[in-house]
């Protein structure tokens, strides 16, 4: 058994691993936007009798991302330099042998190299991280049915006269669309990443670049659809993403510009985003719906205008888990811990590994 960074001579055989292991279409394309992938993708390798008969048996991939950290001492914004786990498989036949764990060990080894703080994963079975020191934590999601049809749109002084608009995903034969914008071709993503940047800035927030707007982002709302709130004059003021799935309406990203969150505009842009997406709920006969949004006041507000006040149920999902790599423990066991504070942590579905 060879434990080595993956080579372009190992990808049949990586991609034979992911699709045995995995029904995630969009494993390989999310993998293929990373430049330095193959550098940054452990592998362990049975040779075989020619190099091009080697075996990749086991994988381990991660990416830098910059992510807000805790406040400073003056209160000023950090950031920290995250690596990304991701692809982590191992072939049935080799299971047991330890190899996920070994491999885990040369990512770390390879991100305190490369001068990372920490790391950051996500998983539906967070015992498998935990022996190599990753530690989950906890981001609220509400759940409860939609709010009633009859349910009025308040009036707001000083209207805006904002309007909804609903742009068209693109649809694609493929599982994965590959042109960018993900939504109408008028929509440049500079729109949406000044919007993103302006709302929020917790903890855990990545930093995202160009590079991740015009690459990840179109990929992981592959399957979403945008609802802007734009003034009379078609400039957007802010913006939700949402998913259906069979009777659940699931919200996944929402931005406002810059300003005070109890400004009339802003009332408005969530109204009209609210009922917009009860709009679209109602088409599609969505009948409830999943809030996973950061603890703002922006996000309350969004929740009690799309759910029922009846009913509600807010669990945790703890997917998310976190590892010191340069950092001390305590540090990022204090940065996990603030994910349930008032000035909560948050990471967004579209940053996802």
């Amino acid at each position: 058994m060879e434990f080595r960074t993956a080579t372009p001579a190992d990808v049949p055989s990586l991609y034979a691993l992911w699709a045995a292991a995995f029904d995630a279409p969009l494993m390989v394309p999310v993998h293929e936007t990373d430049d330095g992938r193959l550098d940054r993708t452990v592998v362990a390798v049975l040779p075989g009798p020619t190099p091009a008969e080697d075996r990749v048996v086991a994988s381990v991939c991660w990416t830098p991302r910059t992510l807000v950290g805790l406040p400073g001492p003056d209160g000023a914004a950090t950031t920290l330099a995250v690596g990304g786990v991701s692809n982590v498989a191992s072939a049935p036949d080799v299971r047991g042998r330890g190899l996920v764990r070994l491999a885990l060990a040369e990512a770390v080894e390879q991100m305190h190299a490369a001068d990372m703080d920490a790391s950051l994963l996500f998983t539906g079975t967070p015992g498998v991280y935990r022996p190599s020191g990753w530690e989950t934590f906890e981001v609220p999601v509400t759940h409860g049915l939609l709010l009633p049809d009859d349910a009025a749109r308040p009036e707001r002084s000083g209207s805006a006269a904002l309007v909804a608009r609903h742009e068209r995903t693109l649809r694609t034969e493929s599982p994965v669309p590959t042109p960018f914008p993900v939504w109408d071709a008028d929509l440049p993503w500079q729109d949406l990443a000044t919007l993103h940047d302006a709302f929020h800035a917790a903890p855990l927030t990545t930093r995202r670049t160009a590079e991740h707007w015009q690459r990840r982002i179109p990929l992981w709302y592959s399957s979403a659809e945008l609802l802007t709130a734009r003034r009379p004059d078609g400039s957007i003021v802010g913006y939700l993403v949402v998913e259906l799935e069979g009777e659940v309406l699931r919200v996944r990203e929402l931005a406002f510009g810059p300003g005070d969150a109890a400004a009339p505009e802003r009332r408005e842009a969530l109204d009209v985003l609210a009922l917009a997406a009860r709009s679209l709920a109602r088409e599609h006969r969505a009948t409830r719906v999943e809030v996973r949004l950061p603890r703002v006041p922006a996000a309350a507000a969004l929740t009690d205008a799309l759910l029922a006040p009846s009913g509600r149920e807010t669990t945790s999902d703890a997917t998310g888990m976190l590892r010191p790599v340069r950092r001390s423990t305590a540090e990022i066991d204090a940065l996990r811990a603030a994910t349930d504070s008032p000035a909560a942590g948050f990471h967004w579905p579209g940053d996802y590994l």
